[in-house]
């Protein structure tokens, strides 16, 4: 059913851009893959080729000239595009600057806003656009002033979009994760612990306790949930905000 529908899939080497990446394959369709490690790409592109069609391109998404190039060297229709990649980082608004905003803005909404500008083109009518936001893009967290504000500015764009492109029929819509098992929170976590006094287990408690689930969402979850949106399912939906938790 999804065989010539080829989904262009940014932070696709891992986490839960990998999750959607073999997902996608698994049900038929073909990926492009973007991401900036071209080590991770290769490794990622290998793992997962027996599953089905996929390549990959080099792109540093936090930069502007790079995403220009790209977009102009691309002259290949689209049936779906996934705005995964993003990165976080914490600091309070009454602590020293540690310059992580421009960082974090120009990877989660600058890359986000100019990949889709450049590539809208190439993508097909009733085509999908999925951008992956989170459960910070509607509510807070102490430290998390930067990041929350990008993911709060991708459903703004995600609702614009949804509008701007219905009369070709693209349905634009995003997923909000919370928590999510990866291997760079997984990481974070450890170091929490470390500078906290506690073992892994105790801090992973301390997170998990208030969360509806009592536990991290995987990344396939968040990957089906995407699949769905881009599936014939999802057809009739757009404009949408799908939080996971």
């Amino acid at each position: 059913m999804y065989k010539q529908k080829k989904v262009v899939v940014t932070g696709a080497s891992r986490g839960i851009g990998f999750a959607i990446t073999h997902v996608l394959l698994s049900r038929g369709f073909s990926v492009h893959m973007i991401s900036k490690d071209a080590i991770l790409l290769k490794k990622t592109c290998a793992r997962l080729k027996k599953y089905g069609q996929i390549d990959f391109s080099v792109v540093d998404l936090s930069s502007r000239e790079e995403i220009k190039k790209f977009c102009v060297k691309w002259d290949e229709k689209i049936y779906g595009l996934i705005n995964n990649a993003g990165r976080w980082a914490e600091e309070r608004v009454d602590e020293p600057d540690k310059n992580i905003w421009d960082q974090i803005m120009r990877l989660n909404l600058d890359g986000v806003y100019f990949l889709t500008k450049g590539l809208q083109r190439w993508i097909v009518d009733k085509g999908r656009i999925v951008n992956i936001s989170s459960q910070l893009g509607t509510g807070g967290r102490i430290g998390m002033g930067a990041y929350a504000a990008s993911k709060h500015a991708v459903i703004g764009l995600t609702r614009c979009w949804s509008l701007e492109l219905s009369a070709r029929g693209i349905l634009v819509n995003a997923v909000c994760p919370g928590w999510v098992d990866t291997e760079s929170n997984r990481i974070e976590i450890r170091q929490w612990a470390r500078e906290s006094g506690l073992s892994y287990k105790q801090k992973m408690r301390q997170i998990t306790n208030p969360l509806t689930l009592k536990r991290f969402i995987k990344p396939v979850e968040v990957a089906n949930l995407v699949c769905f949106l881009i599936g014939v399912e999802g057809s009739g939906i757009t404009g949408q905000i799908y939080e996971i938790k």
